[in-house]
């Protein structure tokens, strides 16, 4: 059928003669298409509605539990420096302030992907892509996060090609190299490595985040990048995490026209890759 496929159903039955024999067959053909259409829009809106669940309980989840338990430490932290600062020892508020100044931190970046994450479902971010120079564009996010691994120990080696330009949203992009980065950090061993680089690929360009850290499981592997499955580990430090920043990545990737994946073994380190048009 020039608009797609024709669907038929079929019913053949013997045709005998007088004397009992089949010499033939009765065939009955039925135009089922629009049936077929009707039950392949319900299947699809039935996968569509879990989709919908999903987010809707990853979204309360973290809500409830995952924005709640670091302002419980906060909370706590702050009333001990505040009730018994004069009996602490300066080793002790240290260790409690720079404990405050982490949470707080972690807990800034889980609000602002939450937010952003919310405005992505319900239609309401606006997706501004601009050719633009992806060196210079990433270089001052890479900046912010080097100093995150250098309380690690952690060297970030920046080998993006100067030369590359792409089509994209620089927020978005923005917001996506963070999480990767983070990420790396986080599962990074003190004295590690976290290589970003880019390499051309005809109408795309694909941009990788590579560390020497734990690597991932196979099980955690197929279930990362899906809105309801928790993947979410602690850090080589006991780092928190929800698993919502790599969710946020596949939808801001998926709105550019690319593509995110990764290659990981256990303990062999991860490698994340994502592709961006040059033209959009």
């Amino acid at each position: 059928s020039p608009k797609g496929n024709l669907w038929v159903q079929t019913d053949k039955l013997p045709y005998r003669n007088s004397h009992g024999n089949i010499v033939g067959i009765i065939g009955f053909t039925i135009d089922i298409t629009e049936r077929k259409n009707a039950e392949e829009k319900i299947h699809k809106m039935n996968e569509e509605l879990k989709e919908l669940n999903s987010t809707k309980d990853k979204f309360f989840s973290i809500v409830a539990h995952d924005m709640k338990t670091p302002f419980q430490g906060l909370l706590g932290y702050s009333q001990i420096l505040s009730e018994e600062y004069e009996t602490l020892s300066e080793e002790e508020r240290k260790y409690f302030i720079k404990s405050i100044d982490e949470l707080s931190k972690n807990t800034y970046e889980l609000l602002d992907n939450l937010l952003i994450w919310s405005r992505i479902q319900t239609g309401r971010i606006a997706f501004n892509p601009n050719v633009f120079n992806l060196y210079q564009e990433l270089s001052p996010t890479v900046s912010l996060l080097t100093q995150t691994a250098k309380n690690k120990n952690i060297t970030i080696d920046y080998l993006i090609d100067k030369k590359t330009f792409v089509n994209a949203d620089k927020n978005m992009l923005s917001t996506v190299i963070r999480n990767l980065i983070a990420n790396a950090i986080k599962f990074t061993k003190r004295g590690g490595k976290i290589i970003i680089s880019s390499k051309r690929v005809e109408k795309f360009v694909d941009i990788s985040v590579v560390d020497n850290g734990v690597g991932i499981n196979k099980e955690n592997l197929n279930h990362l990048f899906k809105i309801g499955q928790n993947v979410s580990t602690k850090g080589t430090e006991d780092e928190e995490g929800t698993g919502l920043g790599l969710i946020l990545c596949k939808e801001m990737i998926k709105m550019h026209g690319g593509k995110i994946w990764t290659e990981s073994e256990l303990g062999n380190g991860s490698k994340f890759i994502f592709s961006i048009p040059t033209k959009i």
